[in-house]
């Protein structure tokens, strides 16, 4: 899914990325007549205690970060305002 990314942090303590952004396939899929949806606001959460995660997030950020970085937090924040596109699994669902 396409995402145009409004934030972006690292947790240390539980070793976990979060991307938020807004769904730019059901924003632009949708009737133009009809209201902004709540539902558009997406949150993407990588696990990086998983090996799977953490390769997808380094390709992910070596491909739209072109800024020179030293820590993931600093990749992760030059992430705001890009659209890129990121695979729906790894969206937060209900909690």
């Amino acid at each position: 899914m396409y995402l145009d990314i409004t934030a972006a942090s690292y947790d240390a303590n539980r070793d976990e990325a979060i991307i938020e952004g807004i769904d730019l396939d059901n924003v632009l899929l949708n009737s133009w007549n009809q209201e902004f949806h709540d539902n558009a606001e997406v949150t993407m959460r990588f696990d990086l205690k998983t090996k799977g995660a953490r390769i997808y997030l380094y390709k992910l950020l070596k491909s739209q970060v072109k800024a020179e970085c030293k820590t993931l937090e600093e990749m992760l924040l030059g992430l705001v305002g890009k659209i890129t596109n990121i695979s729906a699994n790894f969206m937060v669902t209900g909690e």
